[in-house]
């Protein structure tokens, strides 16, 4: 068995697809996905949809919730944070046509089924992944961490003593390849190249990270 996690994916279809076969994911492979599936590039939709057919495939895929997927969640219950008002007006628009829909409360079900299920924090034995940060500050990071830091915070190095010696595992911030590669071998190892953020030389990579061998496998942008 191989396991791999994967970062911020942002509407790159595309992008993701090539990524999966560069993977040559088997059945008996873990695939960890570390959300913000949405917004940003042209194909919201088609990157769930990649995520819905390998989970009906049979794979082993556990996606954890972004920030932006919690952001589009709170514009339809209307319960929102510090942040998630502003959803509409920013990303709303390219992500709602991307589903073929104009109003929020008309995204397809399956999709939302697909939301409503995804967690804030896997666990391995050797790893720790969450979408932001966890809040370190307290004695239990994984138990007393809230919604908001999992999905947006951006602390200081962690405490890889609260989390039994392992390193933590995030998206969220994008990083150069150079950061990104230095981060292997500290307590916080980064995953977002900003892979839609392509016009710029230092990102526009979907990082993979093989978990066993410490291995990036990259993929450019080539969604538009």
């Amino acid at each position: 068995m191989a396991r791999y996690v994967v970062g911020d994916i942002h509407g790159g279809k595309r992008t993701f697809q090539a990524l999966i076969s560069k993977l040559q994911l088997r059945h008996r492979d873990r695939l960890y996905l570390l959300g913000d599936y949405i917004d940003r590039g042209p194909d919201s939709c088609g990157a769930l949809d990649v995520i819905i057919a390998l989970l009906d495939a049979g794979y082993d895929v556990r996606p954890l919730m972004g920030n932006h997927e919690d952001m589009l969640l709170r514009t339809i219950s209307g319960e929102h944070d510090t942040w998630s008002g502003y959803w509409l007006e920013i990303f709303g628009e390219v992500t709602l046509r991307s589903f073929g829909v104009s109003s929020v409360a008309d995204v397809p079900t399956r999709y939302l089924n697909l939301l409503g299920t995804l967690k804030l924090i896997e666990q391995e034995n050797d790893f720790v992944l969450v979408h932001a940060g966890l809040n370190f500050r307290v004695d239990n990071p994984l138990m007393d961490s809230t919604p908001f830091q999992c999905l947006w915070l951006e602390p200081g190095p962690p405490d890889k003593t609260k989390l039994g010696g392992r390193p933590l595992i995030t998206g969220h911030t994008v990083r150069t390849m150079r950061e990104i590669g230095d981060s292997l071998v500290s307590p916080r190892i980064y995953l977002d190249n900003g892979a839609c953020t392509n016009k710029h030389p230092d990102y526009g990579n979907l990082v993979a990270m093989n978990l066993d061998l410490y291995k990036l496998i990259l993929q450019p942008w080539i969604d538009n």
